[in-house]
Order: C-alpha cells, then structure tokens, then sequence
C-alpha cells in the first residue's frame, strides 16, 4: 500500500489518499512537499512507543508490527528536520489502525474523527485572512489618498 501525504505551508500535513488500505507487512508513505533532509516522527497513542523514519526521495516504511500491535490504534504523524539549525514542523493527519484478526492484516485509514475540529481551524483561518486583506485595503487606501495629495500641484508629466 502507498499513502501520500501533502505538506503545507501552514505546517500541516494532510492524506491525499483517503480510502482505507490492508496491509500485511509495511506500509508506505510519500510525503509530497517535504524537505530532503526531513524526519517523520510516528507515535503509538494507545501503546506509546515512538519510530522514527528518515524520508528518501520523500517516501519512508512503516512496519505493520508498529502500526497495529493490538486491536486498534491511532498513529500520530510529525514531519520534522532534525539539523539542529532548522525548526521547521509539519502535524500531520493522524492514522487510524485496525487489526482485521482472521487473516492477520491491519486496515488503514485517515483518522477522520478531528474533522470537525479540522474545519474549525479553517474557518479561523479564513476568516483572519479576511481580516488581514481588509487591513491592506485599508492601508492601500490611504496610501493612495496620500500619494493624491502629494501629487496635486505637480505636472509629472
């Protein structure tokens, strides 16, 4: 299975591939956007444990004993660069994982139980931006007002 992700400049990381996959042995993930010398950090909320992958060509391998030990599990999913100079961060949408017992495969899916809250945050987000365009509106405005009155009274052509 191949999972695809899309960094964003909002340090956010979102699944492109939203059907649910099986998977017996690794799973694969592209992260689409990231740096080369990039990081991805994946944490076990039910179990707690912590893998950490580096990204070639901006893909990595996550192993099915890691993403399902159990019945059920949500993967917390980071994009970082570990460079010591860089801080640059991407949260990224969580996995959520299933154990499918009669044939010992896991299903995976987007963990789509934040929606609600994902769509809060992009109305806080729309609306700032319309905030901050109106500002400049306003700004151009007066920048303009002030540019008139300097031109008055001059032949500038």
């Amino acid at each position: 299975m191949n999972m695809e992700y899309k960094l964003l400049d909002s340090k956010k990381g979102f699944i492109l591939t939203r059907e649910p996959e099986i998977i017996d042995k690794n799973l694969y993930i592209t992260f689409t956007g990231a740096p080369e010398n990039a990081t991805v950090i994946f944490e076990s909320k039910i179990k707690g444990d912590t893998l950490y992958r580096e990204l070639q060509d901006g893909m990595c391998c996550v192993p099915a004993r890691f993403l399902c030990p159990i019945l059920e599990d949500v993967i917390k999913v980071t994009v970082v660069v570990l460079d010591g100079k860089s801080n640059e961060k991407w949260q990224c949408e969580e996995i959520k994982t299933g154990k499918n017992i009669s044939n010992n495969t896991i299903i995976v899916k987007p963990n789509d139980m934040n929606i609600p809250l994902q769509i809060v945050e992009v109305l806080l987000e729309q609306q700032k931006i319309k905030d901050d365009m109106k500002q400049l509106t306003d700004n151009f405005s007066e920048l303009n007002q002030k540019l008139d009155k300097l031109l008055e009274g001059y032949d500038i052509t």
